[in-house]
């Protein structure tokens, strides 16, 4: 859910956290919803958990910043297309840079995180689906 300072949590009565930029949104994005949120909020609440004399992310504005958190804001912030030409596009799935993906061969199950409409699983996942499917 999206709270009303812009941040999103995992459950009712829990405060925003960063993280969940990345667990909400990686959702979101497999299932073709990112429209769902308030995409200028979100990044109006990432950015204020930004340690800006250190460097790095914090869980909510005004805390320590940490690996972790860093790390799920900067996903986050390339999943809300925050800016490309700095941010590489990530994959919600894996967590890694499409580019690492394409690298080493691995596709998606899920296609392009961008698109409005549903992602469904492209034609290895399916074959892959077909494989471990039990016997008849």
């Amino acid at each position: 859910r999206q709270g009303r300072d812009g941040g999103l949590n995992g459950r009712p009565e829990k405060k925003s956290d960063v993280c969940y930029s990345w667990w909400v949104l990686s959702s979101l994005a497999m299932l073709g919803r990112l429209h769902w949120i308030d995409r200028q909020a979100l990044l109006k609440f990432i950015m204020s958990c930004q340690d800006l004399e250190d460097g790095g992310f914090s869980d909510k504005p005004g805390n320590q910043a940490d690996v972790f958190h860093t790390f799920f804001a900067l996903t986050g912030l390339s999943l809300l297309k925050y800016d490309p030409d700095v941010l590489d596009s990530i994959d919600p799935v894996y967590a890694l840079p499409t580019e690492v993906l394409r690298k080493y061969n691995v596709s998606s199950r899920y296609g392009d995180a961008s698109s409005s409409g549903p992602l469904v699983a492209g034609a290895s996942a399916q074959k892959e689906e077909k494989e471990l499917a039990p016997a008849s």
